[in-house]
């Protein structure tokens, strides 16, 4: 049943379908109307012929009442002609059919009865006719007698017509007298007849008595013709004729009002498939559409993958017309840069009769390359793959703009090498598929002396300069090295090799590095000199992960800068004692800040002219009980690292707002700088947590200036900017710590929110004439923004000269006076 109906939905319209079952249905439906009528014309007909059997029936009863009347006997006779004839109509097959057969018997008993009655009623003719003849001869004659014999004798007159009327009655008016008036009569009539003796009452008085025989004959035919009972057979084919009607009927419209629903349904059926089809119709030409004028290409093939169908996107994309394409293979579009094992898995999918969806590396007609994401869907009609539908989307420009945000996203824009994250994924990818044998070392490197370059000469020419440093780069290494420019002045250098003796592999090339970036650069006329400071990881000596390698060649890298800059270190061993040291500061930081470990010391900072104190800056302090004292340069950068600086910077700035209250009591100290960790100016609550103290110990913002480190800042502009300028509408002084150190430009400086500039101490170590020509340039940048300098580390009295020499505000250093508790700075002060 199941292959029927796939085979008639299949190769038929479901419309055509119940079409012709509606056709069928209505047809059978009109045929049973037709039968269904013909029962009832035949019923009705049989029904009628009973009637006129009934009508007649009685017809023939009454003629027995007019006896001795004159009746119209040709009209007896073509009625009793009628009777047979409609007898002879139930006396058929095509009755006995519709009606059944049991009705046969009583149809013959019906025809007995009715040959019983007619032999009565021919009988009855005869005999009437007889009597009737009889009645007009014996009223003549009486009257002959009574005129003739009797005329004077009025008593047998009067006895004459009293028995003349007597039988008169009898015979005319049909009327029962008793057997004793008519022998009375006859008797008198005989009497007379004697007594006249003559021929005519002998005459009269036998017509008598032979009439009055004939009417008694005509009484027994009556009685016999009653006696056969016709009516109860007719109203019994009657009861059963419409009995068998009313089943047959009963039967037929059931029939018929089956037909009739069934024939409503379809036609209900056909009426919603109809609208559907018109609602199809409308969506078929509203996808049509849409597929015509889609900006996908839209391609289907048959099952043997020969194209049937395109649309308009994939004549441009392609450049192939659709005459063109029709009946090609979709391999014409193939540019060969995919595997087989593409297509081979593709084609796997597909004839599995699943959607594959993927990327295409096509070639268009004009054997352009172009990029298309694809879907393609098998079609399948019956459990079978009749064709294949592929939507595809030409993403040329998307993979083209994805190359080039690849590339930016894995190199730097200004000197086009790779970049930090490249740095990582090459790592990454070296140490994943690292054998026994497989070894490299990264080389972490700095430029020394390329901060004082781009602050006095510019962002521009400092870009300049980054670029043919990076050329220089690439011209020292080999083709199988690689060079990543990590961020600002910072490179690495991935160096693979295989021999034993790798340290003097390495050596050689970070000598050849440093040689090639201290040759004279000359860029707009200036001719520059840098310097380059190199650690050296090695895998896997030095550290098997991305993490390891990238901290300890920096590790390395900062001892070199410490040995003197502009050379190379090995990272040791040694240098990963100072993670067991950081460890335990880490955690015994916490511990310390709830034991009171940690604690404020102030120096002041004083106008070099005057010698006054200006203001005094507030440092931590820690003596652990369980370390002892550490510098500040010990933890301070591990508690930025973990978080833990939030905690403890807001210790610093409460103790210090606190005793700064103190000391506005006891002295007439006007400002105190505190110290703030860039990490503090990104947590969300640090404004909130400041506006509190302030709240709390009552002071006002614009006697408390908050010192940012330079290289922190340049590192998390973005980040901390907007807090900065909060901080400056609070009414903060904002001073800029250790400048000189980080990647200075006149940008930034116009940026930020800066009141005071604090000239980093490794220009007051050494004021040699190239270190006194940057102070001067930094005073005179300060200057032309309306900011004051303070040179710090100041320890000499010839230092102190000179950078009063140089224009410098603001003084601070061992020379002047050593950081110092509160109580002795109050003393100091008094």
């Amino acid at each position: 049943m199941n292959k029927i109906q796939k085979f008639l939905f299949k190769y038929l319209d479901p419309v055509l379908i119940f079409l012709f079952l509606f056709i069928i249905v209505s047809t059978l439906f009109i045929y049973n109307l037709t039968l269904l009528n013909s029962k009832i014309k035949n019923f009705n007909y049989y029904l009628n012929t009973l009637s006129n059997i009934k009508i007649l029936h009685n017809e023939f009863e009454s003629l027995f009442d007019n006896k001795a009347t004159f009746i119209n006997y040709d009209k007896i006779v073509k009625k009793t002609q009628e009777m047979n004839n409609l007898i002879d109509e139930f006396k058929n097959e095509k009755f006995y059919k519709k009606f059944g057969s049991k009705l046969s018997i009583s149809i013959e008993l019906l025809e007995e009865k009715w040959n019983q009655k007619y032999e009565n009623i021919e009988r009855f003719k005869s005999n009437n006719s007889a009597i009737i003849g009889s009645l007009s001869y014996i009223i003549e004659l009486s009257k002959k007698i009574k005129t003739t014999y009797i005329v004077d004798n009025s008593a047998d007159i009067l006895t004459f017509d009293n028995s003349l009327i007597t039988l008169i009655k009898l015979f005319v008016n049909n009327i029962e007298l008793e057997k004793e008036a008519i022998e009375e009569s006859l008797k008198n009539l005989s009497f007379l007849a004697k007594k006249y003796n003559n021929q005519d009452f002998n005459f009269l008085n036998k017509t008598v008595n032979s009439t009055v025989d004939n009417l008694t004959r005509l009484n027994n035919i009556k009685q016999e013709y009653i006696s056969i009972d016709m009516k109860k057979i007719i109203d019994f084919i009657e009861s059963t004729l419409i009995k068998e009607y009313n089943s047959n009927i009963k039967s037929q419209q059931k029939t018929a009002w089956v037909l009739f629903f069934i024939s409503l349904s379809l036609l209900i059926t056909l009426i919603i498939i109809y609208i559907k089809s018109i609602k199809t119709k409308k969506e078929l030409i509203a996808f049509k559409y849409a597929v015509e004028n889609s900006d996908n290409s839209i391609v289907m093939t048959d099952k043997n993958r020969r194209i049937i169908y395109v649309n308009e996107s994939f004549e441009k994309v392609t450049g192939y017309k659709r005459e063109e394409a029709l009946g090609k293979d979709p391999s014409i579009l193939k540019s060969g840069r995919l595997s087989s094992e593409f297509y081979n898995n593709m084609n796997e999918i597909l004839n599995r009769g699943e959607k594959w969806t993927g990327e295409f590396i096509n070639v268009n007609k004009y054997h352009e390359i172009y990029y298309e994401t694809a879907s393609i869907t098998p079609i399948i009609s019956d459990d079978e793959i009749t064709g294949y539908l592929a939507i595809k989307l030409n993403i040329t420009d998307y993979v083209r703009q994805q190359e080039k945000v690849e590339f930016l996203a894995y190199h730097d824009n200004l000197t086009l090498l790779p970049n930090r994250r490249s740095l990582e994924k090459k790592l990454n990818e070296l140490i994943s598929k690292a054998t026994k044998n497989d070894k490299f070392a990264v080389l972490f490197l700095d430029l020394d002396g390329f901060k004082i370059i781009n602050d006095s000469l510019g962002h521009d020419i400092g870009d300049l300069l980054l670029k043919e440093i990076a050329k220089r780069f690439q011209e020292s290494l080999h083709s199988d090295n690689y060079v990543f420019r990590v961020g600002g002045d910072e490179f690495a250098i991935i160096i693979e090799y295989t021999n034993d003796n790798s340290n003097e592999i390495i050596k050689d090339i970070a000598k050849n590095i440093i040689k090639n970036i201290n040759k004279n650069i000359v860029i707009k006329n200036n001719s520059l000199q840098v310097g380059c400071s190199i650690g050296i990881a090695k895998f896997p000596e030095d550290g098997e992960n991305l993490t390891n390698l990238l901290k300890h060649s920096d590790t390395a890298m900062y001892k070199a800068k410490q040995n003197g800059k502009n050379r190379f270190e090995f990272y040791t061993e040694d240098l990963s004692n100072s993670v067991h040291t950081r460890l335990n500061i880490e955690q015994s930081m916490s511990k310390g800040l709830k034991n009171g470990e940690f604690y404020l010391v102030y120096q002041p900072k004083y106008n070099l002219q005057t010698r006054k104190i200006f203001s005094v800056e507030a440092l931590l302090r820690w003596k652990s009980s369980i370390l002892g004292n550490i510098e500040p340069m010990n933890f301070i950068s591990i508690a930025e690292e973990t978080g833990f600086i939030n905690q403890l910077g807001l210790f610093v700035f409460k103790k210090a707002c606190e005793d700064f209250k103190y000391l506005q009591k006891e002295t007439n100290l006007e400002m105190i700088s505190i110290n703030v960790s860039t990490v503090q100016l990104m947590d969300s609550e640090f404004i909130k947590n400041l506006k509190d103290i302030l709240f709390e110990t009552k002071l006002n913002a614009s006697n408390i200036g908050i010192e940012v480190t330079e290289t922190f800042i340049i590192k998390n502009m973005e980040e901390i900017l907007e807090t900065l300028n909060e901080l400056r509408k609070i009414g903060f002084k904002i001073i800029i710590d250790d400048f000189g150190t980080g990647y200075s430009s006149m940008q930034y400086l116009q940026k930020l929110p800066i009141d005071v500039i604090k000239i980093d101490k490794s220009f007051i170590d050494d004021l040699s004439s190239n270190n006194q020509e940057i102070i001067k340039a930094i005073v005179a940048i300060s200057k032309s923004f309306g900011y004051l300098t303070v040179a710090e580390g100041i320890e000499l009295k010839e230092q102190e000269e000179n950078l009063l020499k140089l224009g410098v505000d603001l003084g601070q250093g061992y020379f002047f006076s050593k950081p110092k508790t509160l109580q002795k700075l109050i003393n100091y002060l008094a």
